[in-house]
């Protein structure tokens, strides 16, 4: 019994340390994540690798596939405008929820997430994508918008679909079109408006939010995949 919450500690590490390295695309989507490499990588055993790649494929950053074991998962149009088309349904409804019902603590999470992100460092010199600390921080302030709506099964959805687009997240901030982009501006609105309780606005600038995300993956990154984008709204 003693050694399980060290197996828990230690699977947590390894999970932690997997995710932030398959999200700075050490691991490229579709690449092979073969467990005894891992294992030898991180100086533990196979079964912590798998237990972590495990938790991995729950958040959809990694598939399990049939006689080829685990790889990072795939990206393609399809699953994006997918995907996005499904985060502006559901985290609109959770914003929008939490204007209607959160509380002056609420209130004050969301500025304050607001407040950290707006420190952070975004980009690092001769880095791909985000930095870890401004990664952290944009995630908590997403998190926070949508938090007092209520319902622990919506905020749960929305999470796993907030992590399924970090892949391409990532990806987005390695365009030019990205980099001169207004995100610190971006955010702000969602925080003004969601601080003074402005639902409908609210709930449309973070759907505006995704859709340049997503434009920008679709033109930039994406842009050799067969067929349009067709439209969000």
């Amino acid at each position: 019994m003693a050694t399980q919450p060290r197996s828990a500690t230690l699977t947590a590490h390894v999970h932690e340390q997997l995710r932030a390295e398959i999200l700075s695309n050490v691991y490229a989507p579709g690449s092979p994540l073969r467990l005894a490499a891992l294992s030898k990588h991180y100086g533990t055993s196979m079964s912590v690798i798998r237990e972590a790649l495990v938790r991995l494929a729950e958040q959809h950053l990694v598939v399990l596939l049939p006689n080829q074991g685990f790889r990072v998962a795939e990206i393609s149009r399809e699953d994006l405008i997918d995907l996005t088309e499904l985060r502006i349904m559901l985290e609109g409804l959770a914003l929008r929820r939490s204007i209607e019902r959160g509380d002056m603590e609420w209130e004050a999470k969301v500025v304050s997430t607001h407040h950290i992100l707006e420190r952070a460092e975004l980009h690092r010199e001769g880095e791909p994508g985000t930095t870890a600390e401004w990664s952290a921080a944009h995630a908590a302030f997403h998190d926070a918008l949508g938090v007092a709506c209520g319902s622990p099964r919506l905020i749960s959805m929305v999470r796993g679909l907030r992590d399924s687009s970090e892949l391409y997240r990532q990806l987005s901030g390695t365009g030019e079109a990205e980099v001169k982009r207004d995100i610190p501006a971006e955010h702000r609105e969602l925080m003004e408006l969601a601080r003074d309780r402005r639902p409908d606005e609210a709930v449309e600038a973070l759907g505006r939010h995704f859709q340049r995300t997503t434009d920008l993956l679709l033109q930039a990154v994406l842009a050799d995949e067969a067929g349009p984008a067709p439209a969000m709204y």
